[in-house]
């Protein structure tokens, strides 16, 4: 009787709750949600990419030696990652802030 105990109790949670708060109760119980492995996955992926894309800015910038378009590209290459990082983070920020602020 004890393993069927998860499948009693949520029986009564949807016989006494309506539908749609039950979703969201279930949807909310990690801490994104549903979209937890998504958004992990796609912030590490994220900033993965701003490491490796400023490690290839350093090394740009190391073998330019006098070459002016090699340091002008390496300043590109340096630009666009942190672009990219400050949108990962941002992201991150700003979906914390709506789970935050959204009533459940």
């Amino acid at each position: 009787m004890i393993h069927h105990l998860p499948t009693v109790l949520l029986a009564a949670l949807l016989e006494h709750a309506a539908p749609l708060q039950t979703l969201a109760f279930l949807a909310q119980q990690s801490d994104y949600g549903l979209f937890g492995p998504i958004i992990s996955t796609l912030r590490g992926v994220g900033l993965a990419a701003s490491g490796v894309g400023l490690m290839v800015a350093i090394f740009i910038k190391g073998v330019a030696a006098t070459n002016g378009d090699r340091h002008a590209l390496a300043a590109k290459v340096a630009e666009g990652v942190f672009a990219g990082l400050f949108l990962c983070l941002l992201g991150w920020f700003l979906y914390d802030r709506m789970v935050e602020w959204t009533p459940l």
